[in-house]
């Protein structure tokens, strides 16, 4: 009889970084046999699109229910155990895991990054939690650095994300922008931002990819209003669509990008893109730092934008750039037990 998975993250909200990883982690577990269901915001979508069962993330009864009948809750990916998005938020995942603990459930924190955690009471509740679990793997080197410093052990294994299957590179030249709301924005980056990348990509064509909706799409309407006010000339889309198929299509005819994401910043280095970062969050931040990619921090007072983007220009890529892929086995033999 296949053993049961029950995945609590960010699911069902459309976010392609979020969806990338649901969609490497259900592939795998599929591969091994194991029975699959995901606590999702919007469940009939997720049932099918992942072909998974699925039950809503804020139905009590339900997500009872669906702990009752695992063997393993599989916390993650992404950054679920941070509070700068809320502290509710993070509550809600630590609630997740410490129920299926008090249910005698094994589980797993997959993938995930961790931080930032505000507040001594937040950071002792979360540093608690993670003591309660059975394995615990993260995706970047801070990560792994503070549950050291937590005294918590923990296996660095990467992003799932870069296992993700990517086209044939065709290289039309275009220019890729992706932003997402931050209400942290400095009140000129995006007019600024419009300024240098028509300045240097007056002939160029800008393709503008909305990660998750409604948050991209609006900022990416600001961009639009303003490049048209700058730059009537230029030729510029929208890529309304924020499913796999179609980022990861139109990634493939890019050869410059500027994002905001971590998984848009991500994807551009898996294609080998020339990438400027524009960190709002740390661990956009520590990917900017860990590849030493052009970057500028949106929520800062702007500097020589100028300066960043003739650096950015002169940059070669290089071939040798290590990309990691993900490292299952750690997650596979425990699973195996």
């Amino acid at each position: 009889m296949a053993k049961k998975v029950l995945i609590s993250g960010y699911i069902g909200f459309s976010n392609f970084g979020d969806d990338v990883i649901f969609a490497m982690l259900t592939r795998h577990l599929k591969a091994k046999g194991f029975e699959i269901s995901a606590l999702s915001a919007n469940p009939q979508r997720t049932k099918r699109q992942f072909k998974v069962g699925s039950a809503h993330y804020k139905n009590p009864f339900e997500i009872i229910s669906e702990i009752l009948k695992c063997d393993y809750l599989i916390s993650g990916g992404g950054s679920l155990l941070q509070n700068t998005t809320s502290n509710l938020s993070l509550l809600y995942y630590i609630f997740i895991i410490l129920l299926a603990k008090l249910m005698f459930k094994k589980v797993i924190i997959f993938a995930q990054g961790i931080g930032p955690v505000n507040g001594w009471f937040w950071r002792s509740l979360t540093r608690f939690t993670l003591t309660c679990c059975n394995l615990i793997t993260v995706r970047d080197k801070e990560s792994y650095k503070q549950l050291g410093k937590w005294k918590i052990k923990s296996s660095l294994v990467n992003d799932p994300a870069w296992d993700i299957p990517t086209l044939p590179i065709d290289n039309k030249g275009y220019v890729g922008v992706q932003l997402r709301q931050y209400s942290n924005m400095h009140p000129d980056f995006v007019k600024l931002l419009v300024k240098y990348i028509g300045m240097y990509f007056s002939e160029r064509k800008i393709i503008l990819f909305v990660f998750q909706k409604p948050d991209d799409l609006v900022i990416a309407k600001e961009f639009e209003r303003e490049l048209r006010r700058q730059y009537p000339e230029i030729k510029y889309e929208i890529n309304f669509e924020s499913t796999i198929k179609s980022i990861v299509q139109g990634f493939s005819n890019l050869e410059y990008l500027f994002a905001m994401r971590f998984h848009a910043c991500l994807l551009g280095l898996k294609y080998g893109l020339k990438v400027f970062a524009l960190p709002y969050d740390i661990k956009v931040e520590n990917l900017a730092n860990e590849y030493r990619l052009v970057s500028i921090m949106v929520g800062k007072k702007p500097e020589n934008y100028n300066a960043f983007f003739s650096t950015f220009m002169q940059r070669e890529n290089d071939p040798n750039m290590h990309k990691p892929t993900f490292n299952w086995s750690i997650v596979d033999k425990y699973m195996a037990k």
